[in-house]
C-alpha cells in the first residue's frame, strides 16, 4: 500500500513549532513512546477494523459501541476479542486476528492524525540529543507501515512492535529491549504512554513513566497507577525531558 506521508500529517491543525534548545541538558537522555493513543489518534479507523472483524467472528451479533472498544485498545488483540465477551477459540481468534490486520492495513489512514504538536515535540528531542524508540502492541509489520505512512520513522532509533515469540505490555520486555536497542539505562529513560499497559510496563522495567490524558484513557484512570507525570498536551512532555540551561543562566 503507497502512502504519502505529507498528505496525512496535522492536517487542518496549526503548527506548534519548538524553538530549538540553545544549550540541553537532558533529564532523561531516552524516551520511549506508545504509538495509539499517544503520537496518532487512530481511535476512530481502530474501532472501525475491530467492528469489522467481530463481524466474522459473529455475524449475528451487533458488535460494540465505539466507547466499549477503545478502553481495550492497547491490549494484545486476543485479548481485547475475549474483554469484549467474543468466542477465543484457536478458529475465531484466528479469523478475529487476520480480517483485523488485513482490513486496518486498508484502511489505517482514513480518519488517522497526528495528535498537535507531536511532531515538533520529536523534531526538539532529537535536535537535543535524546535517543528515541517507540514501544507498541502492534504486530511489528503494522508498527513499521504505520509510522512511515506518518513521516515518524526518520525520529525513531528503535521500533518495537510485536511478532511471535515476544512479550505484550505490561511485561517489561518491550521496554528492556528497546533500552538495550538504545544502549540506555533504566535511570536515564523514560515512558510516554496513554495506558495503564505503558505504565505498568516502564515501572516493571524500573523507568521513568509519563503518562498522557489526551489519548484513549482518561486522566483519573491513569493517576491511579501512579505514573511520575501526567500531561494534558504532547508539548508539555519536553520540559520534562530536556532542559535548556542557556534560558536558566539568563
Amino acid at each position: 500500500m503507497s502512502v504519502t506521508p505529507t498528505s496525512i500529517s496535522t492536517i487542518g491543525k496549526p503548527s506548534l513549532t519548538l524553538p530549538l534548545p540553545s544549550d540541553p541538558v537532558l533529564r532523561y537522555a531516552a524516551v520511549l513512546f506508545d504509538l495509539d493513543g499517544t503520537l496518532i489518534d487512530s481511535a476512530q479507523d481502530l474501532i472501525a477494523s475491530i467492528r469489522y472483524a467481530l463481524n466474522f467472528v459473529s455475524p449475528d451479533r451487533e458488535p460494540p459501541e465505539g466507547d466499549d472498544i477503545l478502553v481495550q485498545v492497547g491490549k494484545p488483540l486476543e485479548i481485547i476479542l475475549h474483554e469484549l465477551g467474543y468466542p477465543t477459540d484457536s478458529v475465531s481468534a484466528g479469523r478475529f486476528v487476520d480480517t483485523y490486520r488485513a482490513h486496518y492495513a486498508e484502511h489505517f489512514v482514513e480518519h488517522t492524525r497526528l495528535y498537535p504538536g507531536v511532531e515538533d515535540v520529536l523534531r526538539y528531542l532529537r535536535s537535543a540529543g535524546v535517543s528515541l524508540a517507540l514501544v507498541t502492541t502492534k504486530h511489528q509489520t503494522q508498527a513499521d507501515f504505520t509510522v512511515k505512512a506518518f513521516g515518524l520513522a526518520r525520529y525513531f532509533d528503535y521500533v518495537h512492535g510485536w511478532k511471535e515469540g515476544r512479550q505484550h505490555k505490561p511485561h517489561p520486555e518491550p521496554v528492556q529491549t528497546a533500552l538495550g536497542r538504545l544502549d540506555a539505562q533504566p535511570s536515564a529513560a523514560i515512558m510516554v504512554g496513554d495506558s495503564e499497559l505503558d505504565i505498568e510496563s516502564a515501572q516493571a522495567a524500573g523507568i521513568a513513566t509519563c503518562a498522557v490524558t489526551y489519548g484513549f484513557r482518561p486522566a483519573w484512570f491513569l493517576r491511579s497507577f501512579h505514573p511520575d507525570f501526567l500531561v494534558s498536551r504532547a508539548t508539555d512532555i519536553v520540559p520534562i525531558v530536556v532542559s535548556d540551561s542557556g534560558r536558566q543562566s539568563r
